[in-house]
């Protein structure tokens, strides 16, 4: 969890720099909904793989691919609500959103790894 918790500070200073420079026409003004459920959806997917680690390990998979549906499921309901609300710029929100996903899900496939080595 506090790799978790680091991880998303550090992800918030980041963002908070590019906003602050001359970057900032590469960010949604928006950036900081994507972030937020970003960062929701990891500590409930979070929660939800230390539940199948405390099962003496043997339902570990099944809590991942219920962690795999529940982020696609969520994810795309995220996308789908700003684009059904007419939000400007929907391009450049989606390609943000996919960008700090990507970056997320980067971060969580380490820390899996990490986990599965101490199986």
């Amino acid at each position: 969890m506090k790799h978790l918790i680091l991880f998303y500070i550090g992800f918030a200073v980041i963002l908070y720099a590019i906003s602050q420079s001359a970057l900032v026409y590469l960010l949604h003004p928006n950036v900081s909904f994507i972030f937020t459920f970003l960062a929701f959806q990891s500590y409930l997917t979070y929660s939800i793989a230390q539940i199948g680690l405390k099962d003496g390990k043997e339902k570990f998979i099944q809590f991942q691919m219920i962690n795999l549906t529940i982020r696609f499921i969520l994810s795309l309901s995220f996308i789908g609500f700003f684009a059904y609300s007419g939000t400007p710029e929907i391009f450049l929100f989606v390609i943000n959103f996919f960008v700090l996903y990507l970056c997320s899900a980067n971060f969580e496939i380490i820390g899996l790894l990490r986990n599965l080595r101490r199986f």
